[in-house]
């Protein structure tokens, strides 16, 4: 199985037991693992696709990232000066993006402090 090292470089061992040797594997590079061993370096699954270049067929890898909507709209709200990290989830628990959106343009009420309030209306009250 492939996977991709997204993080700091790592040392992997490789070959046999009694018989193998270690190699560094860079932010970037790729390399084949049995599953249990790529998961517990904390790498990254590659997903192989078939796809077509005009007519000669191809196949790629691409590493798998779970990059929801959420996980994007958790990061836009840690950029804010003045919310952190426990603030930010507990906005992304609450609702969506579209949903602060909404509230804030009905000029409702948003269930958090008075002052995370102010920082939410001031940076999605344009929107």
């Amino acid at each position: 199985m492939q996977f991709i090292n997204l993080g700091e470089p790592i040392k992997v061992r490789q070959g046999e037991p009694g018989k193998y040797w270690w190699i560094t594997l860079r932010k970037g590079e790729t390399i084949d693992l049995t599953k249990r061993v790529g998961l517990n370096h904390k790498l990254k699954k590659m997903k192989e696709t078939i796809g077509k270049v005009g007519k000669k067929i191809v196949e790629t890898k691409q590493f798998e990232e779970n990059f929801s909507s959420d996980g994007l709209f958790l990061k836009e709200l840690q950029k804010i000066k003045g919310i952190g990290k426990k603030t930010a989830s507990d906005v992304v628990t609450w609702g969506t993006r579209e949903k602060l959106i909404e509230t804030i343009k009905k000029r409702e009420k948003i269930p958090f402090r008075d002052d995370v309030e102010g920082l939410l209306y001031k940076r999605y009250g344009d929107e």
